[in-house]
């Protein structure tokens, strides 16, 4: 895995592949390569800029967002997120934290939290902000001893995160072990079916031609000038989500949320 691809800026492809309001990005013949693009995001959003970036998906379709989300209170946060938070319990482990927006929200509430994002600069960012305990670290290597966390946090659209099936998996037989017996995984993602965009339809289109579900996309960061590396996120429907959990040794007991943007509670099998 490329270590420099950033975990959490899945939270934004939320509202990228919404039917809001889109923009094309404009060829600047002054951009430039970064890989860490979400990191800059992450220092200035916790420095209080809106820090409005922009997502391009493969086929060139493009969104702005605010990466002043990565630290909105629990009020702005996405209802589903905030609905799923009741199930919230004991130890928590954030994965792509980000500049630790749910983070710092459960150590607030007396939890003991533990961070982890493959962005130096993100995990900067939320020891700034007050988290006590980030690292730097990648959701398919996980470094921790057997059953650590009660909770476990992929908000922000992060069940994909790690694009291909094969290596979601293999996270979640990972999270099997460094969890407690009845330990919960808060994930959330989107049924990327769940659109009458024509754009969004004719991406899908493409993906079946090839053998490729439809909620896998392939997309980058712009930002002040840099344009970011190309990776990968699967986005599931809850059939798909049950599939992949049921293969990891845990299982979907219920949802939060609309198809658009849905936190799936999963438990151990």
């Amino acid at each position: 895995m490329n270590r420099l691809v950033p975990f959490h800026l899945t939270v934004v492809i939320t509202s990228a592949f919404s039917d809001s309001t889109e923009s094309l990005f404009h060829s600047n013949p002054l951009s430039r390569i970064m890989t860490d693009i979400f990191g800059m995001i992450m220092s200035d959003a916790a420095s209080g800029e809106k820090a409005i970036h922009e997502i391009e998906r493969d086929d060139g379709y493009a969104h702005e967002s605010l990466g002043s989300q990565y630290t909105a209170p629990f009020s702005e946060w996405n209802e589903c997120e905030k609905l799923a938070s009741v199930e919230v319990k004991g130890k928590i482990l954030d994965i792509g934290c980000g500049a630790g927006r749910a983070a710092l929200h459960f150590q607030e509430k007396g939890h003991e939290v533990v961070g982890i994002d493959i962005s130096q600069a993100a995990v900067d960012a939320a020891r700034q902000r007050g988290v006590r305990e980030v690292h730097l670290m990648s959701a398919d290597e996980l470094d921790f001893p057997e059953g650590t966390f009660d909770t476990v946090l992929l908000f922000g659209n992060n069940f994909g995160v790690l694009g291909e099936e094969e290596r979601i998996v293999s996270m979640l037989k990972d999270l099997h072990r460094i969890t407690k017996p009845d330990a919960v995984i808060l994930a959330a993602t989107r049924d990327a079916a769940d659109t009458d965009n024509p754009k969004h339809l004719a991406y899908h289109e493409t993906n079946r031609s090839h053998g490729i579900p439809i909620g896998m996309v392939k997309i980058r960061l712009k930002y002040k000038g840099y344009i970011g590396d190309w990776w990968t996120l699967r986005m599931v429907d809850e059939e798909e989500m049950s599939i992949i959990a049921e293969r990891s040794g845990w299982q979907l007991v219920k949802t939060y949320g609309p198809r658009s943007l849905y936190v799936g509670v999963l438990k151990k099998k």
